[in-house]
């Protein structure tokens, strides 16, 4: 009962969503709500910049675009950077090519240094909800018949939710660039790019200041209180 009317108000939240609040859902899994008009570095040996209307896919981590009304999938590997007009601007982060938007960025020892924010759809948590609905509409038929008008009526709701319409449940993972060399900002890469005598530091400091990775004012604190002040020196190997 307790996941129906979650399942229930979770759909509604989706109906009323705004442009500006937009979540992807099953049907639209893309980081916008349309197809916006940015500009795309693309290319292996050649850089090529060409401006067309694009979307990046949360689900497989590609750039969409559109051309001639016809949805396209860009390859994997092939794309640079893609430059938003509202200013949001995304790089390939790892080796499976995720894209990470720029939340930050400066310059340590010359050059240039970011937080990238991830947002992925987490299967898992889609194949779990999808279990879910199928066990409480299996439960509501059978417990319906004993609730008369009210439980028909909830029965009636919930077949109607249809799971293609819900919010995707996302995972939220931040990388930082620094040095030319994008990495997890998980604790132990974080400890490798760190000066060695300020380890025994940033340790205390994460645990008094409550940080937590997969939040966004958390990495952006580390990077800003902790980071960009104890990095190691670009001279000082690894």
């Amino acid at each position: 009962m307790h996941r129906t009317v979650f399942i229930l108000m979770a759909l509604l939240a989706a109906m009323g969503l705004s442009a500006q609040d937009w979540e992807p859902i099953g049907t639209w899994p893309f980081e916008y709500k349309t197809f916006r008009v940015a500009t795309v570095y693309s290319g292996v040996f050649n850089v090529k910049k060409t401006q067309v209307p694009c979307n990046i896919h949360l689900g497989n981590q590609t750039l969409w675009f559109s051309r001639n009304d016809t949805l396209m999938e860009a390859l994997q590997g092939t794309i640079l950077r893609v430059e938003f007009p509202n200013g949001d601007t995304f790089m390939p982060v790892n080796e499976s090519q995720q894209f990470g938007k720029i939340i930050q960025q400066d310059t340590l020892c010359g050059k240039v240094a970011r937080v990238l924010h991830v947002r992925s759809v987490d299967q898992n948590a889609v194949d779990r909800r999808a279990v879910d609905i199928m066990n409480n509409s299996q439960n509501l038929q059978q417990t319906s018949l004993n609730m008369g008008a009210w439980g028909a009526q909830l029965s009636d709701a919930n077949a109607a939710i249809n799971e293609e319409e819900l919010p995707l449940p996302l995972i939220n993972t931040f990388y930082y660039q620094y040095n030319g060399e994008i990495f997890e900002a998980k604790e132990k890469n974080i400890l490798k790019h760190i000066d060695q005598s300020r380890r025994k530091e940033y340790r205390n400091y994460t645990r008094q200041a409550e940080i937590i990775s997969n939040n966004k004012s958390s990495m952006l604190k580390v990077w800003n209180d902790f980071f960009v002040n104890y990095s190691k020196p670009l001279h000082v190997k690894k």
